[in-house]
């Protein structure tokens, strides 16, 4: 009888750390921590930068009147090309994904061409220059993060020097100077940090025709149609 109490004490006694480390609460160990979403860039606020790039386009000079290789409705060709630089500032609002914005640039170029057919036993010279320009336009994008695609259009006041000269002609006669046209493109920018963006744009520009006319007794009238062709780079600075 003896021993078989020993033996329940024992037993008693091994198992029962178990049955108390048993009763005891499970300890769980602490959930990650949460990561840190990378913040969605914004479009929106003011800007200021410059550009640079390249000019050009082909347009007719047409004869609205005259003889000979003159008759009325001849025309040739006008080529023009050269490089344009200049400032622009402006402003971007964004909402959900879509950025509108407006856009200011001066420009300035050296862009100039001239062709010299023949009328009759004359040649007269048709010429052509952009010296400067300035344009207003909107903006209107899809935002991808820090990549920003867009189109854009608005108006475009030049000074569009189109000149005509003769040996055998007088006076020699030049077209307005002072033009007011319009301008559609589309362009991409891309955020480099949150300050500076990168981007590059094409640009179609497109102005009233422009009359000039040389008399010597009998009047010969030219029709200047002047467009241009634009793509630049540029660096913006956001504030």
């Amino acid at each position: 009888m003896k021993r078989y109490l020993l033996a329940s004490t024992a037993l008693c006694a091994a198992l029962a750390p178990s049955a108390f480390a048993a009763d005891l609460p499970t300890l769980k160990s602490p959930p990650p921590a949460p990561s840190m979403a990378s913040p969605v860039f914004n479009w929106t606020g003011f800007y200021i930068g410059g550009n640079v790039g390249a000019l050009w386009s082909s347009d007719p000079v047409e004869t609205t009147n005259g003889f000979a290789s003159a008759a009325p409705g001849s025309t040739n060709a006008l080529n023009l090309s050269g490089l344009v630089g200049g400032v622009q500032a402006g402003y971007n609002y964004q909402i959900s994904n879509f950025v509108l914005g407006v856009e200011g640039a001066l420009e300035a170029s050296s862009a100039r061409g001239s062709s010299t057919p023949l009328f009759g036993d004359s040649v007269a010279t048709h010429s052509s220059s952009l010296p400067l320009f300035a344009e207003l336009r909107l903006r209107a994008g899809v935002a991808i993060d820090r990549l920003l695609p867009y189109v854009t259009g608005g108006v475009v006041f030049a000074d569009q020097r189109n000149t005509i000269a003769s040996q055998y002609f007088t006076p020699l006669s030049t077209g307005r100077s002072e033009a007011t046209g319009w301008a559609i493109g589309a362009g991409v920018e891309y955020a480099i940090d949150s300050h500076w963006s990168a981007k590059a744009e094409y640009l179609y520009t497109q102005f009233p025709d422009v009359s000039g006319t040389i008399s010597d007794g009998i009047a010969y009238t030219f029709k200047f149609k002047d467009s241009n062709q634009i793509a630049r780079a540029g660096l913006n600075y956001r504030f």
